[in-house]
């Protein structure tokens, strides 16, 4: 296995985006250098690859659009406004509406944050549309989705205990059993 090295200001950019790091030493590095420590993971990562390439510029977060109060009861006709969120009541209203085992796929998850104006009973289509589709884009922040939807992709027959090991060889990390 190989090993991962320190987070230090004499690591490369390209070395330090090749390995996996907790938003905990992103955090700790960030300080100790000096950076911002705020922030999501992936801005904390690109603040720090900014550093290591020798720049100062990082792009600024985009402006978050502030979180609107949603309604206490959902229903078919409830209009989705700018700023609503996958809460855990709006996860309750997709349950009772699809059943126990629905979970908030990507394409719902955009269409709820797109999806101003339009209904509850929009979303509720959209999501049964969207169910068949095949695998959706994976996030950036959802790394390590995206590393074992890889692995099987190309380890075709490959079981999950040995996707398991190749992440944590892939973070430079021990194995935890």
């Amino acid at each position: 296995m190989v090993n991962r090295p320190p987070l230090t200001p004499a690591l490369s950019s390209a070395e330090f985006r090749a390995w996996y790091w907790l938003k905990t030493e992103l955090i700790a590095f960030c300080r100790a250098q000096g950076l911002r420590a705020s922030g999501s993971k992936l801005m904390l990562a690109e603040r720090i690859a900014a550093r290591l390439a020798g720049s100062e510029r990082v792009q600024a977060p985009s402006a978050r659009r502030p979180s609107r109060e949603m309604p206490e009861r959902f229903e078919l006709r409830s209009e989705i406004a700018e700023g609503w969120r996958c809460s855990q009541a709006l996860r309750g209203f997709f349950q009772q509406h699809c059943g126990a085992g629905f979970r908030f796929n990507g394409a719902l998850r955009e269409f709820i944050h797109t999806g101003a104006g339009r209904t509850l009973a929009d979303a509720l289509a959209h999501y049964e549309r969207s169910r068949g589709a095949g695998p959706g884009k994976i996030d950036e922040q959802f790394e390590y989705n995206r590393h074992t939807r890889e692995f099987f992709a190309e380890n075709p027959g490959a079981t999950r205990q040995q996707a398991i090991d190749a992440w944590w060889e892939k973070r430079g990390a021990r194995k935890r059993r």
